[in-house]
């Protein structure tokens, strides 16, 4: 061997290559070989010491550990090349014949070590080894602290269900004994006796009882508005008001108890006059929450103050209420615990009447279906500042605010007589529906157990007063109405009265309940048109039963307008002022009998009401649609110009406003069970 060369370059003795000597001495002296990574592309020459004819000479080689034949050597250039040698250890052996053929014994042999990548070394498997194994270990670790992990989840979820469970049946138990201690049993004849009495002694002991019963009615009012919220039964209701004068008049409310106990009211706001909506149930236990908590949890002399003011976030406009005492403060610890249900803090033995601890949970649920937010600061030892800020909403938004109404179902512009629309109207005029009825009353319970019970037959509207329920009227027009009569800013009389001489709503059934049962007041209803009074407390199967009975008498009253549209107004048991809007209806169609344009949006304009007013008036006294109501009046003039005019059945049909004769002789069949040429037929036979 005389010769190496590694990528076409000859490799000198003490050449570095790649950090490595490849030669230390001759490629003929050398007995081994060490190539650097990657370094698998090289030739090696060999020659034998033949020095008379070389020419002659022939190799043959073979690298033990890639193949066991013997190759022979290229005759011309003496030279063996290798390509692409895996890193690993070789053995070139080489041996040489003369001209003769005869093959020499001697070997030439060159040890060949090619060195690996670094990542296939020895060292890095150690270390892929090493790698892996902690790998694992991490492995393991980690499925070991997911179990646990996953085990404390599981627990803890299985403690929040034992503690709501706990809560659930606190609640059902507070709910079921509520009931036990209804008010009427104790502050109705402690009202009574308070008015009657006339030694100073008992009347302090009177009031003494009145203020307890009320405490327990404020304490059983939370647990039902709790146990209401457990059920999302709560609904946003807002009313236009002015937010400062209610603030400040419930504020002023705690005025004796502040007199009492010698602490500060302080109500401050730089605004005088705010209108807008809002829930005033729902504000008004907002704030008497605030409020009982402060002065619960401040000492003598201390100080309890209300602020209102108008804040901006993000173009939008909220009302801020701080309501900050100078009591005990709450532990920084605890103020995230404070909104939950029935939970309670270690207090000193100075404060008392501790409270059921469900306040403030139903303070920020409220706040919550205000879509406002509330916070609380506080230092112990300094006091505490609750801060709520709700959304300022526009009083022009109230139309499209609260409950969700029930949309009524109008006619079409225009009615051409061809019939198609008529079977439209016919299929959408909500005769298959539930009745839906309107229960107006500002007693949250009372209107609750009332929804409660008649929600399975009827589609329910509720109202928390006179004027909320009288937008709810002209929005829904229900089918039938009951009102409290005790109300505020309206009461059941005046919005009876409101309802019965309004003529686009005159012909709603309205019944009225009271606790008062005096005849005087029996009377007073009945002169309001009422169509029933019932007398607290009363028979739930009564109401039930006098609510079918009015829904029956009108359902009698449209099939009695059906037979014929010149009956009496004693027989359709109307009032006076639907027997005038009956009259003055027939009388405007009759008027434009003969126009084929004449449509409900005509009649309404004529009776000075909207054409939706004019659906649903007509449809609740008749039970027709107002183009079924139309139609009938012009086929009666169609058969009683077929009675007394030569007219031929066509020029009846243009007469009385139908477009196409066809529709005029079906809808006449169906009216009066026989053809209009048959029917003229039938009358000059018997002339």
């Amino acid at each position: 061997m005389s010769e190496l060369e590694l990528y076409e370059k000859t490799v000198g003795i003490g050449e570095v290559i790649d950090g490595v000597v490849v030669l230390n001495k001759s490629i003929s002296e050398a007995s081994e070989i060490v190539l650097p990574p990657n370094k698998n592309f090289f030739s090696i020459n060999v020659s034998a010491l033949n020095y008379f004819n070389p020419e002659g000479d022939r190799y043959m080689y073979m690298l033990e550990g890639l193949s066991t034949d013997w190759l022979p050597v290229d005759a011309k250039s003496h030279e063996i090349v290798f390509n692409s040698l895996n890193p690993g250890h070789y053995k070139l052996r080489v041996k040489a014949a003369n001209r003769d053929g005869v093959w020499s014994d001697n070997e030439g042999i060159l040890e060949i070590t090619i060195q690996p990548p670094f990542w296939k070394t020895n060292t890095a498997f150690t270390f892929y080894a090493l790698l892996l194994i902690i790998v694992l270990i991490a492995a393991r670790k980690l499925l070991q602290r997911r179990e646990q992990l996953k085990f404390s989840l599981e627990h803890e979820r299985q403690e929040m269900q034992r503690l709501h469970d706990m809560d659930m049946m606190k609640v059902k138990f507070f709910t079921n004994v509520s009931h036990e201690f209804r008010t009427p049993l104790i502050l109705t004849p402690i009202e009574r006796l308070i008015k009657k009495a006339t030694d100073p002694h008992q009347m302090i002991q009177f009031q003494l009882i009145q203020r307890n019963g009320k405490r327990l009615m404020n304490l059983v009012n939370q647990l039902l508005d709790f146990k209401k919220l457990e059920v999302h039964d709560i609904k946003f209701n807002p009313s236009k008001g002015d937010i400062i004068s209610f603030a400040k008049d419930t504020v002023l409310s705690f005025s004796d108890l502040s007199d009492k106990k010698n602490i500060s009211l302080v109500f401050h706001t730089p605004i005088e006059h705010l209108e807008t909506l809002f829930d005033q149930d729902k504000l008004e236990k907002i704030l008497f929450n605030l409020l009982s908590n402060s002065f619960k949890f401040t000492l003598e002399k201390g100080v309890v103050s209300v602020t209102l003011n108008i804040i901006n976030e993000k173009n939008d406009r909220l009302i801020q209420i701080e309501v900050r005492d100078t009591g005990i403060g709450i532990p920084q610890d605890k103020l995230d615990k404070i909104f939950e249900p029935f939970f309670q803090s270690d207090l000193p033995r100075s404060i008392v009447n501790v409270g059921s601890g469900i306040g403030l949970s139903i303070t920020k649920e409220f706040v919550k279906i205000h879509g406002g937010r509330i916070k609380v600061d506080s230092e112990v030892g300094k006091g505490s500042c609750f801060s709520v800020t709700l959304p300022l909403l526009d009083a022009s938004e109230e139309s499209i605010i609260g409950n969700t109404l029930t949309q009524s179902i109008e006619e079409p512009d225009s009615f051409p007589m061809n019939g198609s629309l008529d079977d439209t109207v016919d299929k959408h005029s909500g005769k298959t529906k539930k009745k839906s009825l309107l229960l107006i009353e500002d007693n949250d319970d009372f209107r609750f157990y009332l929804k409660d019970n008649l929600k399975f037959l009827y589609t329910i509207h509720q109202a928390r007063n006179g004027v909320d329920g009288w937008n709810q009227i002209l929005s829904v027009q229900p089918d039938l109405i009951v009102s409290d009569i005790m109300m505020p800013e309206l009461n059941g009389i005046e919005l009876c009265t409101k309802i019965k001489s309004d003529e686009r709503i005159s012909h709603i059934p309205v019944i009225l309940l009271t606790a008062r049962s005096s005849e005087e007041q029996r009377l007073e209803g009945f002169k309001a048109d009422a169509d029933d009074y019932i007398t607290k407390p009363f028979n739930f199967e009564v109401l039930e039963a006098r609510i079918s009975n009015l829904l029956r008498q009108r359902e009698k009253s449209q099939r009695i307008f059906r037979k014929t549209l010149e009956v009496k107004s004693s027989e359709l048991q109307i009032t006076p002022l639907d027997v005038k809007f009956i009259e003055n209806a027939v009388k405007y169609v009759e008027k434009n009998v003969s126009s084929p344009d004449f449509s409900v949006e005509d009649l309404g304009m004529e009776l000075g009401i909207s054409r939706a007013y004019v659906f649903k008036k007509i449809l609740a006294l008749t039970g027709k649609t107002p183009l079924e109501f139309i139609r009938t009046i012009r086929l009666q003039h169609a058969a009683q110009l077929l009675e007394k005019s030569q007219l031929s059945v066509r020029e009846v049909a243009y007469k009385v406003g139908f477009n196409n004769p066809k529709y005029f002789t079906r809808y006449f069949k169906e009216q009066f069970h026989v053809l209009p040429s048959d029917y003229a037929a039938s009358i000059k036979k018997e002339e």
